[in-house]
């Protein structure tokens, strides 16, 4: 079958069939896709930093780096409806595919033009973008029509809030606040709370008081992570291969990023009911470094991967997770 033109144009068929079947409605209640796991330093199978966060009614992504557009597609989201997405801070590898995420789902058919949200500085990412990508509207509007692709959907439209707001979607409230990642500021976390069940991602920080004060009641907590026994090693290894620059980085990156034994701590001192960790720094390569990870983390965390999902289902205490 595999190796005949009439098998192969079959399991085409077959396969182009389940591709285009819609989804079954999921039951009410938050969701979180896990589209980016790693932190720049490359990493097989894991995209830089980015998240999902649907209920039925409303779907958005928060960060942007560089592969996630990818797994946003392959997960099958309803891109056409896609209301925006929140940027933590403007890292490169939070930002990297906002373009491919924003030809994604206008061409799935969203309405209107598609909606950036980050406090001071956002205007600064959306126009350069624009400017940037304003050859490539012209090109697909020209390809396949205003009716279709009008061009004026295809640019990005900067929402500024101060670094401390609450933003409500019907039933679901968004919270933004302050992280410290010093010396990159603004830079914000983010609490989702949607009938009863909620979420916090906490964004590229250390562990703070108002961290702390965010999750203490949260069901879900994504924080990101870096763990100093890897790191440590690599910085070593850097420094006896003769390569200062990495060496630098290494050990510039270890003071703005919350390391897994204080994350355990977090998870241990609050409320907070599963905690999982991505943009690892760096994302696991293999057992051995997943391992490491591992030892230093508590019975409710855990290590995400790329495509992992997250259900908290109305009117129960359970966290689904596939």
């Amino acid at each position: 079958v595999l190796h005949t033109a009439a098998g192969q144009d079959f399991l085409l068929s077959r396969a182009a069939s389940v591709m285009a079947s819609q989804n079954e409605p999921p039951p009410d209640g938050l969701r979180v896709l896990v589209c980016g796991s790693a932190a720049p330093l490359p990493t097989v199978g894991r995209a830089q930093a980015c998240l999902a966060v649907l209920t039925p009614d409303h779907y958005f992504v928060i960060d942007a780096g560089s592969g996630s557009a990818n797994n946003l597609g392959l997960a099958r989201l309803p891109n056409e409806s896609l209301d925006g997405i929140l940027l933590t801070h403007y890292h490169s590898d939070h930002i990297t595919d906002i373009p491919t995420i924003n030809v994604i789902s206008l061409a799935g058919g969203r309405q209107g033009p598609l909606k950036i949200y980050g406090p001071d500085g956002v205007e600064s990412i959306v126009d350069g973008f624009n400017a940037a990508y304003a050859l490539d509207r012209q090109y697909r509007t020209a390809h396949h029509g205003e009716d279709f692709m009008p061009i004026a959907f295809g640019v990005l439209e900067a929402f500024q809030f101060p670094e401390e707001t609450t933003i409500e979607f019907g039933d679901l409230t968004i919270t933004s606040f302050v992280v410290d990642h010093s010396p990159i500021h603004p830079a914000v976390g983010y609490r989702f709370d949607y009938k009863g069940r909620s979420v916090v991602i906490a964004g590229d920080t250390i562990v703070t008081e108002r961290l702390y004060e965010m999750v203490d009641d949260a069901d879900l907590l994504l924080s990101d992570a870096l763990s100093q026994p890897i790191v440590k090693a690599l910085e070593a290894a850097a420094a006896a291969s003769g390569q200062p620059r990495l060496n630098h980085i290494l050990e510039d990156i270890q003071d703005y990023h919350a390391s897994v034994t204080d994350v355990a701590e977090l998870t241990r001192s609050s409320g907070v009911g599963i905690t999982a960790l991505y943009h690892m720094v760096p994302g696991p390569r293999n057992v051995v470094m997943e391992n490491v990870f591992k030892r230093e983390i508590e019975d409710n965390m855990l290590l995400t991967e790329d495509g992992m999902w997250f259900t908290l289902p109305v009117g129960s205490n359970d966290i689904l997770i596939d």
